[in-house]
């Protein structure tokens, strides 16, 4: 049977997680997300981490405000021996995922091969969100024991990608190319592609996501840019996106599917958290290329959202000191969390319905 690998409901496959949350324990988080470079060789117009100033590629006049991440540094890179320091704490403390993402684009840090062979080697299950125009060589080699890589996307053709993110015109058979290889090449590992959705980009989505099929790509995950005044920055487009989507379930099968998060009405978009606890936090943490852990990737690089640093100490040091368990106690995304995207509204939702649970045997 074929299982969502976007689930909400995987917490309650860890019960000893959920069991920390009652007891008011801090345990090691099961997945982290590490970023180890701001750098990036694309300039997005959809970006978050950038307000169209940040890089050479950027073009300020086209650029979609998100007013996310405001204090990210491009010029943050993750040492080597620091990020290798962080591996192998997450491994003694039993933290099960990684997904290296940006911030910047991670395979263009000097070292990223031996740092995702690390983390394979220390037995912790590896992904990575990419650009895809370095996916290939050494770097594919070593993502082919991955779990999954997801492809960032926001256009169908070569003038689509020229105009959203500043590179040349072959950039777009380079990366078509570097799916179709990683396709081959790939073991177990999941290929998808993650499409960003804007006013620019949201023609031709059932004719490309054939194209990606055909390419190997097992799964296309749409989802509505984020920017400051969502609701009327999609409205005019949201109807004939919805149209197309519900197209493209139709050439779905047992090895590709269509996942969306394109709904103008998710609470994920509103500016209310009706939470007082984000239990998320303590699951799925941030280290940023600057060496701050933050409580989501929606809070990367903000001070609201950052829990600590490993400047002065290591990761493990860092998750289990007195300032962190005060941090958690005192985090109120009722407060912090407001008039920003929080793309796990949904899950801190259900770690709260669960840690509220009454626990018996009368199931």
């Amino acid at each position: 049977m074929k299982t969502n690998k976007y689930s909400d409901l995987k917490i309650v496959h860890f019960p000893e997680k959920i069991r920390s949350f009652q007891e008011g324990r801090i345990t090691a988080p099961i997945y982290v997300r590490f970023k180890p470079i701001n750098k990036c060789n694309h300039g997005c117009v959809f970006c978050t981490y950038s307000d169209g100033t940040l890089r050479p590629k950027d073009r300020k006049d086209q650029h979609i405000q998100s007013g996310m991440h405001k204090d990210m540094d491009e010029s943050s890179t993750v040492e080597t021996a620091k990020a290798l320091e962080i591996l192998d704490d997450l491994k003694e403390m039993g933290t099960r995922a990684i997904t290296f993402s940006g911030g910047g684009e991670p395979l263009l840090h000097k070292n990223i091969t031996s740092l995702m062979q690390r983390a394979i080697d220390n037995g912790i299950d590896l992904s990575i969100i990419t650009n895809g125009q370095l996916l290939n060589g050494e770097r594919a080699e070593v993502l082919s024991f991955a779990k999954w890589v997801r492809v960032s996307i926001d256009y169908t053709d070569a003038e689509g990608m020229n105009a959203s993110r500043n590179v040349p015109l072959a950039s777009f058979e380079a990366v078509m190319q570097s799916l179709r290889n990683f396709a081959k090449i790939k073991k177990s590992c999941d290929l998808g592609v993650n499409y960003i959705v804007t006013r620019y980009n949201y023609k031709n989505l059932v004719p490309f996501a054939r194209k990606l099929k055909d390419a190997g790509v097992e799964n296309i995950r749409f989802s509505p840019v984020y920017v400051q005044g969502f609701k009327e920055y999609h409205q005019p487009i949201a109807e004939e996106v919805e149209m197309q989507l519900r197209e493209c379930q139709s050439f779905c099968d047992e090895n590709f599917t269509i996942n969306s998060t394109y709904d103008l009405n998710s609470p994920t978009k509103g500016n209310e958290r009706p939470f007082k606890k984000c239990f998320y936090a303590q699951t799925v943490p941030v280290i940023g290329a600057d060496l701050g852990v933050y409580a989501c990737k929606d809070h990367a690089y903000s001070r609201a959202g950052k829990i600590g640093s490993l400047h002065d100490k290591s990761f493990k040091e860092m998750w289990f000191s007195a300032e962190t368990k005060k941090w958690f106690d005192n985090f109120n995304p009722s407060v912090s969390c407001v008039n920003m995207e929080c793309a796990a509204h949904m899950k801190i939702l259900l770690y709260e319905q669960l840690v509220n649970s009454h626990m018996d045997n009368f199931v």
